[in-house]
């Protein structure tokens, strides 16, 4: 799945006033779906700014690849950073360099777990209090926002 393949959508809840809530069955269904449309037609808008996006990506960087100075200067940087790759790659073998950026992995992926399961025990402390905010120790007041993303699913029959 590349980058591409996933859309974030940020959820921003606001408190429903009683008259914008539909009082019957129909009602809601019809809100239902009228928000529905409005998520395809936002899904649908998204993907074309990201066609129209990548066109001008493109645009944008043909503007210097067909430089003559900036393609020379390009090269010249390419093997700068073959050399730097080439001297990063020696001392990264050397045992304590070794040992020191496994201990980084260790804990990027520690902090990741981590921050994954304060995300649930948040959604958890939301759903069971209705608050949007939780004190710090230090006092200091955090807001709680939830992110929802959208993921294609693969459509293809698994063989």
């Amino acid at each position: 799945m590349t980058q591409d393949d996933v859309t974030d959508v940020e959820i921003i809840e606001e408190e429903a006033s009683s008259s914008s809530t539909p009082s019957t069955g129909s009602g809601q269904a019809e809100a239902l779906l009228s928000l529905e449309e409005l998520i395809k037609n936002h899904i649908d808008s998204i993907d074309k700014m990201r066609q129209e996006l990548k066109q001008h990506r493109e645009m944008f960087e043909d503007s210097f690849s067909s430089n003559p100075t900036y393609r020379e200067h390009d090269e010249k940087v390419k093997e700068a950073t073959k050399g730097r790759a080439s001297v990063r790659n020696e001392i990264s073998k050397q045992p304590s360099v070794a040992i020191i950026k496994q201990k980084v992995d260790d804990m990027r992926f520690d902090i990741n777990e981590q921050s994954k399961t304060l995300s649930d025990l948040l959604q958890d402390y939301k759903d069971q209090t209705g608050a949007n905010q939780i004190e710090t120790r230090s006092g200091q007041m955090l807001e709680i926002v939830s992110t929802s993303k959208l993921v294609r699913r693969n459509t293809k029959p698994n063989n």
